[in-house]
């Protein structure tokens, strides 16, 4: 069985860390999720295929497609979202300004924050 992970005596980069991790992880579920979301559209429009030319492979393999899909997309969406959430809380809990990162900025904003990014004290700063 697994044992749960102390994490007590972790830094805030290490924080930040694993939040970048799940959050790499939660695209990957992004993708499987879109992924989901197209079978449920090819199930829906091969079984409207087939019952508009009364073609039984058709319509089986529109509802096989839907059986699969659906289930699969609402696990997806429930975890994605959860996810989020949970990236969210740990960024809090690093002290790290959540709402800030997710405020649109303007292009003279990203570019000014940019620059002062580039500069050998913070490169230095962010290792």
């Amino acid at each position: 069985m697994l044992k749960p992970v102390d994490t007590s005596k972790w830094s805030s980069q290490d924080i930040i860390r694993e939040a970048k991790m799940q959050t790499d992880a939660i695209a990957r579920l992004d993708v499987w999720k879109r992924l989901a979301y197209s079978l449920v559209a090819i199930g829906f429009v091969l079984g409207m295929w087939g019952a508009n030319v009364a073609n039984t492979i058709g319509i089986v393999a529109g509802v096989l497609c839907l059986v699969v899909g659906i289930p699969a997309s609402v696990v997806l969406t429930v975890g994605v979202s959860r996810g989020r959430n949970n990236v969210k809380h740990m960024l809090e809990a690093a002290g790290v300004d959540v709402g800030a990162l997710l405020r649109p900025r303007s292009k003279g904003e990203a570019a000014s924050s940019r620059s002062v990014d580039n500069t050998p004290a913070a490169k230095s700063q962010n290792k």
